[in-house]
């Protein structure tokens, strides 16, 4: 019934897979490669959720065949979801699905905010009845480009593009790099812009679109740069429980129905963290397959002493439970990336090509992670210290920028070490393909 597709999505695709098991929908992971194969026609899926990441590194994986494959499957009646970088892969300069571009910004500072925004909501089949405002999440979000009145008048279909959801105020938890906005007294964001020349406020509260959504042939896209699937944001979950029930409405199976009202049922924050539910306790225990697994759960407590000095250092903070914020400094998405993929690798279902994967496999990836735990103690230290010491004393930056690109690799694309690890975790997360959890 859905499909997630997992190419480049750090972090945000463990956010969506985190929700569609919670939906109680059949579903199923899969990847670029597989897309190029036609698999979205052959499973006859009815949605594919493209989660957060690089919309160029997808566009990159996908090639032109597996593109073409996602447009076809929307004209033929598929509905595209996207989050974000999964939001911004199916605009004119990528899939074409809607016929808007991407909005650019001045400086990267308007890009690094997170938490909430309130929004503006408008009447749509898609959002709930009555909903008029709502707090909705961002995580470093991109901007559409909406068009003015000469380009619709030039190009008709961008104008038929709806817009669900406007951008208002800031939000509580609303954060600029690691700053929180809503701590600083008033008309401070006023008097650093005129003292300074610094622009904190993003433009994105000045009524940009969050949430936009179309028709593209026989099918449909939805597009929000607001990460809807956020776990334990109430609005954004509302708001993703009701447009799953839409989508699905009139399909012939009772039970998918069911599953999809139940869904909704479960109203505000239906969403809940894999970090602190019953629900998604470690599969491993009490099973045949013991040999190997609790290896990463022994590696899990280990890459948290990572967070724990980060935080003792205050290069960390925890902001929510599946999320810890970090210095500017600090390669702090990949690091998330990794402890979330690292937790879900406890609560994936045994099955013989997970265990015959750990058991091959287990040792040089728990070498590695041992390593990259190391070397990033190390250079968390470092990097304080360098904050500790006088210019004309401090270590030289050249190093710290060598070590950082050794553990991380690219500031937007990632890579590294913790890249390295990242991928073993795909790969063993993607061996349960024949064993859904549905």
């Amino acid at each position: 019934m859905i499909a997630v597709l997992w190419d480049a999505s750090p972090l945000w695709g463990h956010l969506v897979l985190n929700a569609v098991i919670q939906t109680g929908l059949p579903y199923e992971v899969i990847t670029a490669e597989e897309c190029r194969n036609d698999i979205l026609r052959r499973k006859n899926f009815k949605i594919l959720i493209v989660p957060g990441g690089s919309g160029r590194q997808k566009a990159n994986f996908l090639g032109e065949t597996g593109m073409k494959a996602i447009r076809a499957f929307a004209a033929e009646g598929g509905t595209y979801i996207g989050f974000c970088g999964g939001a911004g892969l199916a605009l004119e300069d990528g899939l074409a699905l809607c016929p808007w571009g991407r909005n650019f910004y001045s400086g990267r500072t308007e890009h690094r905010i997170s938490g909430h925004i309130r929004c503006e909501m408008f009447a749509d089949p898609l959002i709930p009845q009555g909903m008029e405002k709502a707090d909705l999440p961002v995580w470093w979000p991109g901007r559409f480009q909406e068009p003015t009145a000469e380009e619709i008048a030039l190009c008709p279909e961008k104008g038929k593009v709806r817009i669900l959801a406007r951008y208002r105020e800031m939000g509580s938890d609303l954060y600029s790099h690691d700053l929180p906005m809503s701590t600083l007294p008033p008309d401070t964001l006023e008097d650093w812009e005129n003292l300074y020349g610094i622009k904190l406020k993003p433009t994105l509260l000045d009524g940009q679109p969050a949430v936009i959504a179309g028709d593209f042939g026989s099918g449909r896209y939805i597009l929000s740069y607001s990460h809807l699937e956020t776990p334990d944001s109430p609005d954004a979950n509302a708001i993703l429980a009701h447009m799953l029930r839409t989508v699905l409405h009139g399909e012939d199976t009772g039970s998918l129905q069911a599953s999809a009202a139940a869904f909704e049922a479960k109203g505000y924050g239906l969403c809940k963290n894999i970090l602190n539910t019953n629900q998604f306790r470690p599969t491993w225990i009490n099973t045949d397959f013991q040999t190997s697994w609790p290896i990463l759960r022994e590696l899990n407590g280990q890459l948290q002493k990572v967070f724990e000095l980060g935080t003792d250092l205050h290069l960390l903070f925890r902001r929510t439970d599946w999320l810890y914020g970090w210095n500017t400094s600090v390669h702090g998405s990949q690091l998330n990336a990794l402890r979330l993929a690292l937790t879900r690798s406890l609560v994936l279902p045994p099955n013989e090509a997970r265990e015959r994967f750990l058991l091959t496999k287990g040792v040089q990836f728990a070498e590695n992670m041992l390593h990259f735990i190391h070397g990033t103690q190390n250079w968390l230290l470092a990097r304080r210290l360098c904050d500790s010491l006088a210019e004309s004393e401090g270590i030289s930056p050249e190093i710290i920028e060598s070590q950082r690109r050794e553990l991380f690799g690219m500031l937007m694309y990632g890579g590294g070490r913790c890249g390295e690890l990242l991928a073993w975790l795909d790969t063993f997360l993607l061996l349960g393909k024949d064993n859904k959890t549905n």
